[in-house]
């Protein structure tokens, strides 16, 4: 047996001894955002799925105005929850590890963007009743959709990021 095979036996079988990982939590993270930005990719899942079906929406002449306004709507009230969760995220940022204080101010950016987005396409929505997928008004459920998808991306890629920081903190106590 070689020296090479023996360290990665030791290393693995410590490995295989550590206590188990918190889902996504190193120990300098505050669990409480972790455990928010996990509660919150259903709806922005959901979000992305109405936003996506908006999309396709103003494609053709499709749906009724009414159509439009009642999917607008749904998709505002859920716009409306993500809000509430981002404003309980912004409520743990200063007790929060930098990087997850960087994570917030960007799920929130984004956050903020898609609700201001939606603001606009319902105001437009409104003014033209007779014409609802009149210009700009396609432009900004493609907003929408671009919006969503980058909020979802960003909530994945936070969570893969404490996940992965979490490994590393694990994996450094056993080497030390």
């Amino acid at each position: 047996m070689n020296f090479r095979t023996a360290l990665c036996g030791i290393f693995w079988l410590g490995v295989a001894m550590a206590p188990a990982v918190v889902h996504g939590q190193a120990a300098s993270d505050n669990p409480s955002v972790t455990a928010q930005l996990d509660a919150v990719k259903p709806l922005v899942t959901k979000i992305k799925k109405d936003a996506t079906t908006m999309q396709s929406f103003s494609l053709a002449a499709g749906p009724s105005w009414t159509s439009h306004a009642a999917a607008l709507t749904r998709m505002k009230d859920d716009v409306n929850k993500l809000q509430e969760s981002t404003r309980g995220l912004q409520s743990h940022r200063t007790v929060a590890s930098a990087w997850q204080q960087d994570a917030i101010d960007r799920v929130t950016a984004l956050a903020n963007d898609l609700a201001s987005n939606m603001n606009a396409a319902i105001d437009h929505l409104n003014k033209s009743k007779t014409r609802p997928t009149a210009p700009p008004y396609p432009e900004y459920l493609k907003e929408n959709t671009r919006l969503a998808t980058a909020l979802g991306d960003e909530i994945n890629a936070v969570i893969d990021a404490g996940e992965a920081k979490a490994k590393e903190e694990a994996l450094s106590k056993q080497l030390d």
